[in-house]
């Protein structure tokens, strides 16, 4: 998919001015509340018409002030389940669904619609009139009319938050299948960072209806302030693991991270291979023990071994740099540093318990601390005092 977005939109004191640029199978939208992210669907979508510039989706002009170009909502060849999408009223969700089956030329059809009314469990508000229906059902035929449709392009806002946690997990593989398999992209609004991650780890960031970043979490962690922004919170560091295997007696997935092996907590949903490169984990740096040496007959599962690469000050604290094929930060006192004679160059073992662990999928509600190291080369101090990076 490539999206190309260059579009101005004045509604009041809201003043949206949006270019982007997105050449990813599938994306998160992310912002707070007034950001501008249901306004960017609506745009792409054509329920909002902008006042000026350009949208254009693999080449096809969705709309073009310079060359009169609007086309209808209906003609594009984008799926949208929007918070304000309102179906004819005096439709039953069969007739409306029927409707949107039959208008998909039969070479196209992904979806079979007997399949999707199971997925939803649409089956008992079939004979129901829309405009009669809760709010999270309607999203959920909204959903399935948007699937039906066949499009290049499935634009969701806050979708998962509406249909509940149940239709979540039932409907994340499905996602992720239509866009390994068939490639079909997601382009996800949301306020919880987790519910993006859950599909995708690149995000374009707005605010006041200006995009601030657009890239990797990776990317976008490494601007000041940014994460404080994303409510990621009480992190250190934050790795990008592949799961391996699940042990389910020894209660763990085993991944890896970097080269790096490493217990996690078990979570049986994440994919063996590949597809688990999604998954990210975070690790506090006081949650990280040192030992000069491998220990036997510990708990902790995870005893990594690195060389010290920096020892830095950070008021009561001291920050350890360690090497481990990537980068890990502990902190620890500096009376511990002194009693253990610590020096740059030396071979050290870094101690993590497993469930001090976290997946940044269910950080949503994490207290703020503070936001050391993103694992990357990339080190800065995000306190009261002036933001710097610590090393290059």
């Amino acid at each position: 998919m490539l999206l190309e977005m260059n579009v101005k939109l004045r509604r009041g004191h809201f003043d949206l001015t949006t270019r982007l640029s997105i050449n990813d199978t599938s994306v998160g939208l992310f912002g707070k509340s007034g950001s501008g992210k249901s306004t960017v669907l609506g745009l792409i979508a054509g329920t909002i018409q902008p006042q000026s510039g350009h949208i254009v989706l693999d080449g096809k002009i969705l709309f073009d002030s310079r060359k009169g170009i609007m086309m209808p909502r209906e003609q594009r060849p984008v799926g949208a389940v929007l918070q304000i999408d309102c179906a004819d009223s005096a439709e039953t969700v069969r007739d409306n669904l029927t409707a949107a089956y039959n208008r998909t030329l039969k070479h196209r059809r992904i979806f079979k619609l007997d399949f999707l009314i199971e997925l939803l469990e649409l089956g008992p508000i079939l004979n129901h009139v829309i405009e009669l229906l809760s709010a999270g059902e309607r999203q959920r035929v909204a959903l399935a009319r948007s699937l039906l449709k066949s499009p290049r392009l499935l634009l969701l806002d806050e979708t998962f938050a509406a249909i509940g946690n149940g239709y979540r997990m039932q409907l994340l593989p499905i996602l992720k299948r239509l866009r390994n398999e068939l490639g079909l992209p997601v382009l996800y609004a949301s306020q919880s960072l987790g519910e993006i991650l859950d599909l995708t780890d690149r995000l374009i960031v707005l605010e006041q209806g200006k995009v601030l970043h657009n890239g990797s979490l990776l990317d976008v962690a490494k601007q000041q302030g940014m994460l404080r922004y994303l409510g990621i919170r009480q992190i250190d560091n934050i790795l990008p693991v592949t799961v391996s295997r699940h042990d389910y007696v020894s209660g763990c997935s085993l991944a890896h991270s970097f080269g790096l092996p490493l217990t996690l907590p078990l979570r049986p949903h994440l994919v063996v291979g590949s597809e688990a490169r999604e998954a990210q984990v975070s690790i506090r740096a006081n949650d990280i023990a040192l030992s000069r040496s491998y220990i036997d007959g510990i708990s902790i599962q995870n005893q990594i071994k690195g060389r010290i690469c920096a020892l830095i000050p950070s008021g009561e604290s001291l920050i350890v740099q360690v090497d481990c094929g990537t980068t890990l930060l502990a902190e620890i006192t500096p009376g511990a540093c002194r009693d253990m004679a610590l020096q740059e160059g030396e071979l050290i073992y870094c101690l993590i318990k497993t469930h001090s662990i976290a997946y940044l999928t269910e950080l949503d509600a994490l207290p703020y601390q503070r936001v050391i190291s993103h694992g990357d080369g990339h080190y800065y101090l995000d306190t009261a005092g002036p933001t710097s990076d610590l090393l290059p």
